[in-house]
């Protein structure tokens, strides 16, 4: 089948999947409130890469003269890399990165999966033959993938194996053609709209009774005993005048219950092994994989924050104040800091000579994973500070509707902006709203939470990176200088 289109991807969502919210199982979430305008969101993916006028960026022709997505193929060269970055640049642009969790992404990861065949297989080659197996079933069938990679945050400080068994999810029955997993995993983003789960990489494994938690393996949403408990949606079922983000891009975090889920055993490739387990975020180059998606799609979102933070600059005339300047100007800082590196993380890619594939520059994704979250809450704050008490005269559609029927239309001069005629021609009302559910509404919070915590905690991240990092040359440089007899 390869590359589906909207319609296909919709039907695929209207099974037997048990998606828990407010109370109750959702029956549909293609019709459900606060579901069903995410899933025309994606829908409209799979129609974005349908377009004639995209397809030749975003996929590619394969082995067998079908279209797929260009994150589905293991780069072989830089040029590879250098066309899976447009693709996901193409989507992450249109959209102004505001749906961090596109299928492109998993798409990425599970094709991280089947390049680490090596890795998996190293004691049963089977395991990696079903790492390859699974990347060419999603690959063909266009699956859309959601993951959990974290376990529940219950006891970080008790050791896994002298904690209650299974509050994570691990293995409780092994047969020849299945296993039979129990527990949770978290933190299941877009599961309500995906088909399919990536459970995988955490937790690291290490005593007695942990074994049974080093697992690896894919499973679809509606898998018999799996359950997707969802946190609140923060699409208020509202119009896009008055929630232009909150009512489009709402991805839905979930926590996955398994209870007692029969996972076939071709979907397992990383089985009760601690040290191919516990390694295999590193022979994976899991952030320079997944990565490469999140700082393309931060690029998009800090170029749309620009615009929100110049065209309300504009909009009061105060984008001629040297204050407002100076923010403005380190939000395009920001910008083309990250521009650059997502340029070097291509251009300085190397090859694995373990299994041939090309993995964007290790420095340059760390930089990148390390800065945006910085450089996202401080955008925001810039916007807040921009926009003062304007986010609270924007009236919603049906407000200025009636104040215009009770007032007449000159009413509309109160809520008008000094540049509305300028060369945007957006009107303030609309663009606070759309400011407003960027920085100030309940998505608004998650997304900033989301930035915060993305790939981990970010000063263990910080510290993690010093620790790694080769310091041979700096420390011989201040040895060179240090030297009486340097330069003569």
């Amino acid at each position: 089948m390869a590359m589906r289109d909207g319609a296909a991807y919709l039907a695929g969502l209207r099974d037997s999947r048990r998606i828990w919210h407010n109370g109750a199982v959702v029956t549909d979430v293609t019709t459900a409130p606060g579901f069903k305008n995410a899933a025309r969101t994606i829908a409209a993916y799979y129609d974005f890469q349908c377009d004639p006028a995209n397809r030749d960026i975003v996929s590619y022709e394969d082995e067998d003269g079908e279209r797929s997505h260009r994150s589905f193929k293991i780069p072989r060269s830089k040029q590879d890399l250098r066309d899976r970055g447009a693709a996901f640049a193409a989507w992450a642009e249109h959209t102004g990165g505001q749906l961090g969790r596109a299928p492109d992404y998993m798409n990425a990861a599970i094709a991280g999966v089947a390049a680490a065949k090596h890795h998996w297989g190293q004691n049963d080659p089977q395991l990696g033959d079903h790492a390859v197996q699974i990347l060419e079933h999603c690959r063909r069938n266009d699956v859309c993938l959601t993951h959990t990679f974290i376990t529940p945050q219950i006891d970080r400080k008790t050791p896994l194996g002298e904690q209650e068994p299974f509050l994570t999810a691990g293995v409780v029955e092994r047969a020849s053609d299945r296993i039979v997993v129990r527990g949770a995993r978290i933190l299941g983003t877009l599961a309500p709209f995906s088909d399919e789960n990536l459970s995988m990489v955490l937790p690291i494994v290490s005593g007695e009774n942990e074994d049974k938690y080093a697992l690896g393996f894919t499973i679809p949403v509606d898998a018999p005993g799996l359950h997707w408990v969802c946190r609140d949606s923060f699409d208020p079922n509202r119009s896009t005048y008055d929630y232009p983000i909150s009512s489009r891009f709402e991805e839905i975090d979930t926590v996955a219950v398994f209870d007692d889920v029969e996972v076939p055993w071709e979907n397992v490739f990383d089985y009760q092994d601690a040290k191919i387990h516990n390694t295999a975020l590193m022979v994976m180059r899991f952030h320079e994989s997944l990565g490469h998606h999140v700082i393309v799609k931060n690029v998009a979102k800090a170029r749309f924050l620009l615009g929100v933070a110049h065209l309300i600059a504009e909009n009061a005339q105060t984008n001629s104040f040297i204050n407002v300047q100076i923010r403005l100007g380190e939000i395009v800082t920001m910008l083309q800091t990250l521009e650059s590196i997502a340029i070097a993380a291509v251009e300085g890619a190397v090859e694995n000579p373990d299994n041939g594939v090309w993995y964007c520059n290790a420095n340059a994704i760390q930089s990148g994973l390390r800065l945006f979250p910085e450089y996202y809450v401080q955008i925001i704050d810039h916007i807040k500070q921009i926009g003062g008490s304007n986010f609270m005269a924007a009236p919603s559609e049906a407000n200025m509707e009636a104040i215009i029927e009770a007032l007449g239309p000159s009413v509309e001069r109160y809520f008008a902006g000094a540049a509305e005629t300028s060369e945007s021609g957006i009107a303030k009302v609309p663009l606070f709203r759309l400011a407003w559910d960027v920085v100030g509404t309940s998505l608004a919070g998650r997304q900033e939470l989301y930035e915060r915590f993305f790939f981990g905690d970010q000063q263990v991240s910080k510290s993690q990176s010093y620790l790694r990092y080769d310091k041979s040359e700096a420390i011989e440089t201040v040895g060179r200088l240090l030297d009486p007899e340097f330069l003569g």
